[in-house]
């Protein structure tokens, strides 16, 4: 099995949907092939479904995915076995089965604000936070939103991380009152040149990397962690 690190720069890499470049995204296949090839660290996507089940999605429509023209939001989960086309989805909890059974995997589990907005979020954080009991020191619950966030703290999350929307001096402020421990951020956002990004207690993820130039670069700027869809050639 490759090194879960740059031997070269010491980075680690974060699975971006599971290995998503060559297995479908969010589904237990692509978390488990990413650990196959030496990942310690997935990510994956949470919306919740009519009502109010945690499931592993990106999107709040399952078409792009699965083919299926339906809401998330239109349908319970005790339903999904009426559509094929949803075999490959799976819930949060079933999820946590996979993660416990891999106890050295780190998943960043990132709420979508679409189930934020269609369920509310206290709402949304108590589903999820019972869905990942079984392997919650094991969880880091990520969101755009920061008072998901600050909600996330609240309701029992063990480590939190917060996606920065702009990198400017807005967004420093708020990811100092958040001050969470991990700060995700779009390479495409980030200031141009070498210099440090910001500092705190928190470990930067930069996403979406798939050069190891790239890498590199951010690595000057303070950067530990990449997060990419292109698992096995980051790893290697």
């Amino acid at each position: 099995m490759p090194e879960p690190l740059y031997t070269d720069l010491n980075m680690r890499v974060v699975a971006h949907r599971g290995y998503a470049s060559k297995y479908l995204e969010n589904t237990i296949t692509a978390l488990d092939e990413a650990v196959k090839v030496g990942a310690e660290m997935v990510e994956f996507d949470v919306q919740l479904t009519k009502d109010g089940v945690p499931i592993m999605i990106h999107d709040d429509n399952f078409k792009r995915t699965t083919g299926l023209d339906l809401s998330v939001f239109e349908l319970n989960k005790k339903d999904f076995h009426n559509h094929i086309a949803l075999k490959s989805v799976s819930s949060v909890e079933e999820v946590m089965v996979w993660l416990k059974g891999n106890p050295r995997v780190k998943a960043f589990v990132e709420i979508k604000q679409e189930s934020i907005l269609f369920h509310g979020l206290e709402k949304c954080m108590k589903a999820l936070k019972e869905a990942c009991e079984t392997a919650l020191a094991q969880c880091v619950l990520i969101s755009f939103n920061p008072y998901a966030v600050e909600e996330a703290i609240k309701t029992g999350f063990h480590q939190t991380g917060w996606v920065v929307i702009s990198y400017d001096a807005a967004g420093e402020k708020i990811a100092r009152n958040i001050n969470p421990e991990y700060l995700f951020a779009d390479s495409e956002i980030l200031p141009k040149g070498t210099g440090k990004l910001w500092a705190g207690h928190w470990d930067w993820v930069i996403y979406e990397v798939v050069s190891k130039d790239v890498a590199r670069k951010l690595h000057l700027q303070g950067v530990g962690i990449i997060e990419t869809k292109e698992v096995e050639k980051m790893l290697s």
